[in-house]
């Protein structure tokens, strides 16, 4: 029963899921997947999404740094198991070639989990690009825009489901 009760506590945060969830669909929708990078260790990698168009309210640049070794990329929504346990663990070599094979397919949605704060990121193909959100000490992603954290936004998995959200629109700042 303890555990239950603990377990409870450290369910997302209804009110900050929605204004994360609004940040990384304005950021991500209409970008492609753009490239990848290696992290500063085995465990962190770093992939690059970009809009090419002339919507000057588009985002050029954004980066998901993925520091959690649970992700992977799955044929659809339906083939992501359903305890983050039940995931195969890629190794760098693995989780690069899924990368390279949906390279410059473009987002059409994003969505966080229910209870954690997993990154579906779904791609026009049907594919979804799946980031474990749940670590109890440790952040598990982080997405921005901009080069080097200079971004205006930045959306966090922390630790314990938590996410948090910071975008130059106040309005998205207190949801």
């Amino acid at each position: 029963m303890e555990f239950f009760k603990r377990r409870r506590r450290n369910i997302l945060n209804i009110e900050d899921k929605l204004c994360a969830e609004v940040a990384l669909k304005q950021m991500f929708i209409g970008s492609v997947v753009d490239g990848i990078k290696f992290g500063h260790g085995p465990g962190s990698t770093l992939f690059f999404f970009m809009h090419y168009s002339d919507n000057p309210l588009d985002f050029d640049f954004i980066w998901l740094n993925i520091e959690d070794p649970i992700w992977g990329v799955y044929d659809s929504p339906d083939k992501i198991p359903k305890y983050p346990d039940d995931m195969i663990r890629l190794t760098e070599e693995e989780g690069f070639f899924s990368i390279f094979n949906i390279r410059r397919e473009k987002v059409i949605d994003v969505k966080l989990g229910e209870i954690s704060p997993h990154l579906y990121i779904t791609l026009k193909s049907g594919k979804v690009l799946f980031v474990n959100g749940y670590h109890q000490k440790y952040e598990s992603w982080q997405a921005s825009d901009g080069i080097h954290e200079s971004g205006e936004w930045l959306i966090v998995a922390g630790p314990a489901n938590r996410i948090a959200s910071w975008t130059p629109n106040p309005r998205n700042n207190n949801c």
